[in-house]
């Protein structure tokens, strides 16, 4: 069958990421500036100058124009937004987060269709209520909002929005793209690899990225001293090392307390890691202790490497993880279970190895970055046939 030609799509895509890589809303908004493009559609990019994401964009092809994106230069970039899809006589202009759905919103031109996404649950540990997200990010300005889980959904729709205006677009990974990345590196310029202190013991591992208290590290750091400081004698494989990535918040606070249990050569808070895809391949377990998640973004890298999880129940991770066949499902807010379901773990390697190869082929058959683009193109297409 001929591919369809999506070349009738003109399409804005706003992203307000500063930093050198792509950032979190960025694993969602560069895959689709390339479908787009490889689908035939017109796509530019409004994109904070100097940033990873914009320069992804140009090299992707797409129609890039960067700006700051301070907060407090609002009406430039509503002015920029409008100027980009005026340019290309846009008919889609998307948002990819909290502040650029507000953007986008005020800057569409008459005619232009207006996406929203939503990839927060709000919770008061997350800035913002349930009224303060619908009230800035949706609105009835909005033709069509995109929530990353059915959990997100379910919020928006809880909080009044039109359940009719809502998809649900899960979050898509390349998963043979990613295992490929899951190289090391060796030398001076390696960093941050994980074979350099594992010492032949099992790894736990836990990629947080922003560490608020939203992701629950304490509780794993916790359940980690439970485990290094009872039966010191017991075997090597049910005493493993625990590596964290990210920074944020916690972090100095988390350090403080490993460092006061003199754990810290077993229990590594690695800081920011550019080159993710390693650690996954080398741990044995993949944790997620969270107490709020909109999507499981952990547990799909973590899947697309075989490895089990160990997560929270909430209701955005049971969306990803099938408790029992590719991981195990918790209560939140629980060291001393999370203790225990870690050790049982470890202690039967077997369960271990069926449960990462059940999630290597779910992520494959159900979480694709292609099943993510091609949603995608189904909205927008289904948004411009509405004139």
């Amino acid at each position: 069958m001929e591919p369809k030609d999506y070349s009738n799509l003109r399409v804005v895509i706003v992203n307000n990421f500063s930093g050198p890589s792509i950032g979190r809303y960025g694993l969602r908004a560069l895959p689709l500036v390339r479908g787009l493009l490889d689908a035939g559609a017109r796509v530019a990019v409004v994109a904070a100058a100097g940033s990873g994401f914009a320069h992804a964009a140009i090299e992707a092809g797409a129609e890039v124009t960067a700006i700051s994106m301070s907060r407090f230069r609002a009406p430039q970039i509503i002015s920029a937004i409008r100027e980009a899809a005026e340019e290309i006589d846009a008919n889609i202009i998307s948002g990819t987060g909290y502040f650029t759905n507000r953007l986008v919103r005020q800057a569409a031109p008459d005619g232009t269709k207006v996406v929203n996404t939503a990839a927060r649950i709000p919770d008061s540990m997350i800035e913002s209520s349930v009224k303060g997200l619908v009230d800035i990010v949706l609105r009835d300005t909005s033709d069509a909002y995109v929530a990353i889980s059915q959990a997100v959904a379910d919020e928006l729709i809880e909080a009044g929005v039109d359940a009719d205006k809502i998809t649900v677009i899960p979050n898509g990974i390349d998963a043979e793209a990613f295992a490929s990345a899951a190289v090391e590196y060796y030398g001076d310029g390696a960093g941050k690899m994980p074979s350099r202190d594992l010492k032949n013991r099992p790894m736990v591992f836990c990629a947080a990225r922003n560490m608020d208290e939203s992701k629950g590290i304490d509780v794993l750091v916790d359940a980690a001293v439970m485990i290094l400081q009872r039966n010191p004698d017991s075997p090597t494989y049910t005493r493993p090392n625990f590596c964290i990535a990210g920074s944020g918040p916690e972090k100095s606070i988390i350090s403080d307390f490993v460092h006061s249990q003199a754990l810290s050569g077993r229990i590594r808070l690695i800081g920011y890691a550019p080159l993710i895809a390693p650690w996954y391949k080398a741990c044995d377990i993949t944790v997620m202790p969270s107490r709020a998640e909109a999507a499981a973004v952990v547990a799909l890298e973590a899947m697309a490497l075989g490895k089990p999880v160990i997560a929270s129940n909430l209701p955005s991770i049971a969306e990803v993880v099938v408790d029992g066949v590719t991981g195990i499902l918790i209560e939140p807010d629980d060291p001393e279970l999370l203790a225990r379901t870690i050790s049982e773990l470890l202690a039967d390697p077997d369960r271990m190895k069926a449960m990462g190869e059940a999630g290597a082929e779910r992520v494959r058959e159900y979480f694709t970055e292609q099943q993510m683009i091609q949603s995608y193109l189904d909205l927008f297409e289904q948004l411009v046939r509405q004139d």
